[in-house]
């Protein structure tokens, strides 16, 4: 109550002081460019991650040392306080029950995705309770979730601030201290924003039970979920544009096809196709296998052009599932790279990750954000709906807004011949829709101007934000305030018996992964190694290449 406020002026002759909070440090890479500009613009921005994860990686290190308006700083840590972790359990319950509404009676995957993570307990009450009964329950657990109170702990940290404005992303998944922040925010009236960070976290992630002051979304699409699925008012949601993915548009090929063919040891004289691999739901059939499936499909075709055609294979970085036991030996033309898959987070790995899609004539996944961003470099994107991989396409909703409507991006098939037939056609220079991927990436990516830069837009929304006066605080709920006090008491038991659970679970879960991590350095060393002896190679051959050019003998090559 005792911050300074602002004016209505829209001028910014007055820096911002911006919270930003990312959950993880790889959120950073969605808002990257946004955070730069701001920091351009004069703003101080205090960058702040959630404290499970570790350290800041380099890049985002580099980003601070390039950028001095940029702080990094980590959020208090919340997750040993019980009440904590019973609000958690409750937002799990609240998510689970998300998918019994209308909207995803054809969604029963993203159901049992949610099941899993629920308590139990609110699992079996969900299930005998029906339409009223978790009507009831819903608002239970909103009262649950909220009387433990857990947005007062970051009271003081917001105070010690003194923030003009609180930007939070991804905000709506399950375990985060970020809906405890906005909260805390609209509290203690400090303007607030929810910014969207991926085109399917408002259909397939947590639901909200306030209203922050600000939401930012990509699309049109986006506007309509957020009214529809979270019952946000239209008047507190912009269209920014798709900020994220602003790097594509004005990249160049860092080398000619040739150079590039070269490099990875396709031919030059066939044409390449991609293919992306998905981040898909548990339980769904291990990808690499299907890869290598559609890889023999297309070379024991009929079709000359399949037979030869280079293929790519560029692997999903989090997910290692399934490709101990996949061999390319025996298809010609074929590699997977990079061999170990690669997040684009540096400009050498967005560049490597560009030229992948620039050199290619058509790309090919599954349900894959790769797939908007081949669409952007002006590529034709195609999928195959298989039943096997139903819930992880047409069983979500996101999955349709590249699938249908006039501005569809996918050139989707049911069977693999048809979707050879396809790719063939493509390949041979005979494209029935060549605008399609443009008309897509106006209405999906860029909806307020395809030369605008979306970063631009978002970053002159937050300016505008804030410059209007702080709103007023938001009181805390009356039936909180009344029965909150009763409601921690009655909670304590079980509260710490759901932090003593997570905390057993949390420790066998690190001591799996490092068996994990260990059989898969081992499984792995064969091919580092051959990876390492090709790039020593590259490394050599490029040295002697520049050492001819200059007509010297350059450095000695041992």
């Amino acid at each position: 109550g005792n911050r300074p406020q602002r004016t209505g002026s829209a001028e910014m002759n007055t820096p911002l002081r911006i919270l930003f909070s990312v959950r993880t440090p790889a959120n950073v890479r969605q808002y990257e460019a946004v955070l730069r500009a701001l920091a351009a613009r004069g703003h101080q921005v205090q960058l702040v991650k959630e404290p499970f994860w570790g350290k800041w990686p380099p890049f985002v290190l580099a980003l601070a040392e390039t950028c001095p308006g940029i702080r990094l700083e980590t959020l208090p840590a919340l997750k040993h306080d019980d009440l904590w972790e019973v609000a958690t359990h409750l937002r799990r319950a609240r998510f689970y029950m998300r998918f019994f509404g209308p909207a995803y009676r054809n969604a029963p995957g993203l159901l049992s995705r949610a099941r899993k993570r629920a308590p139990e307990w609110t699992v079996r009450l969900a299930e005998m309770g029906g339409p009223v009964g978790r009507w009831f329950l819903m608002r239970l657990f909103d009262l649950l979730e909220q009387s433990t109170r857990t947005a007062a702990i970051l009271h003081p940290f917001l105070r010690d601030r003194n923030p003009d404005l609180v930007v939070a992303t991804p905000l709506v998944v399950l375990r985060t201290a970020q809906l405890d922040l906005i909260r805390a925010a609209l509290e203690l009236g400090i303007r607030n924003v929810f910014a969207a960070a991926s085109w399917d976290h408002l259909s397939s992630k947590g639901l909200l039970n306030f209203t922050p002051q600000r939401v930012l979304v990509w699309n049109d699409v986006q506007k309509n979920e957020a009214i529809d699925l979270y019952r946000l008012p239209a008047d507190r949601i912009v269209v920014t544009g798709a900020q994220v993915f602003d790097d594509w548009f004005d990249k160049k090929p860092s080398t000619s096809r040739e150079a590039f063919c070269a490099r990875l040891g396709l031919r030059t004289d066939r044409p390449i196709l991609l293919y992306v691999c998905s981040s898909l739901l548990e339980a769904s059939p291990e990808e690499p296998a299907f890869v290598l499936r559609w890889i023999r499909h297309l070379r024991e075709s009929r079709r000359p052009i399949l037979q030869e055609c280079g293929i790519l294979v560029r692997r999903h970085p989090e997910r290692a599932e399934g490709w101990d036991g996949i061999d390319f030996a025996g298809l010609d033309n074929v590699v997977c790279w990079p061999p170990l898959g690669e997040s684009p987070v540096d400009e050498r790995s967005k560049t490597d990750y560009f030229d992948s899609m620039y050199h290619a004539a058509a790309v090919v996944g599954l349900n894959n954000s790769a797939m908007v961003e081949a669409g952007i470099v002006g590529r034709p994107v195609h999928t195959v709906l298989l039943p096997e991989f139903w819930d992880n396409q047409e069983g979500t909703l996101h999955f349709h807004y590249l699938l249908d409507g006039p501005d569809a991006l996918l050139r989707a098939t049911r069977s693999l011949d048809d979707h050879a037939r396809d790719l063939a056609g493509i390949l041979e220079g005979r494209d029935p829709d060549p605008s399609r991927s443009e008309r897509f990436v106006g209405a999906f990516v860029r909806p307020r101007g395809i030369d605008v830069p979306s970063t631009t837009r978002l970053v002159e929304e937050l300016e505008a934000v804030g410059s209007r006066p702080a709103p007023a605080p938001v009181p805390v709920p009356f039936l909180v305030r009344l029965m909150g006090p009763l409601i921690r008491r009655l909670l304590q038991p079980y509260a710490k018996a759901v932090a003593e659970q997570i905390r057993l679970a949390q420790e066998e879960a690190r001591r799996r992964g490092e068996q994990r991590l260990l059989e898969h350095r081992r499984a792995k060393e064969p091919m580092l190694n051959e990876y390492r002896r090709r790039r020593l190679e590259e490394h050599r051959r490029r040295k002697q290449e520049a050492a001819q050019a200059t007509g010297g003998l350059g450095d000695r090559v041992t």
